[in-house]
């Protein structure tokens, strides 16, 4: 009877466990629209000016803009497949969420100089904090065992 309590709650929790990571990722979605759309609705555009007195990095200067664009839709698009694949708790999704951050973060080190708004700035910041807890989610957390690798005889 015991054991029946114990696997009754620990299923309960797991279920639990699965819900909060979706809202998560759900949250992260939301704060990445938010802030892409933010600036369009508040105008914020009429300092646009000043993006070309701040350095453009090394990206622009010996690939162009061009290539900028490329590697712009390349991530757009490995973004949306690596939360698709975490959402549904596919076991590859997590190699893909974290390769799409690496890549991601050395990009922002050699794009250049960006101007944060001050109304942005702490949405960027808690998209980043909750992309920092579901990376801690999948590999050590409470998500770990539902993103190993199945292995059928």
């Amino acid at each position: 009877m015991i054991k029946f309590i114990e696997n009754f709650f620990k299923d309960r929790n797991d279920e639990m466990n699965k819900l909060r990571f979706r809202r998560l990722i759900l949250l992260m979605i939301f704060m990445s629209l938010l802030s892409g759309f933010i600036p369009t609705i508040f105008s914020f555009e009429k300092y646009y000016g000043l993006s070309r007195f701040v350095d453009q990095g090394y990206i622009v200067a010996y690939l162009g803009t061009k290539f900028e664009l490329y590697i712009a839709i390349f991530m757009s698009f490995f973004s949306l497949t690596s939360l698709i694949l975490i959402y549904f708790f596919v076991s590859v999704g997590k190699y893909f969420f974290l390769l799409y951050l690496l890549i991601n973060f050395v990009l922002l080190m050699f794009g250049g100089d960006v101007i944060n708004y001050g109304v942005l700035y702490p949405i960027e910041w808690v998209k980043n904090v909750i992309e920092a807890y579901l990376i801690y989610l999948m590999f050590f957390g409470a998500n770990k065992k539902d993103f190993e690798i199945r292995k059928s005889y």
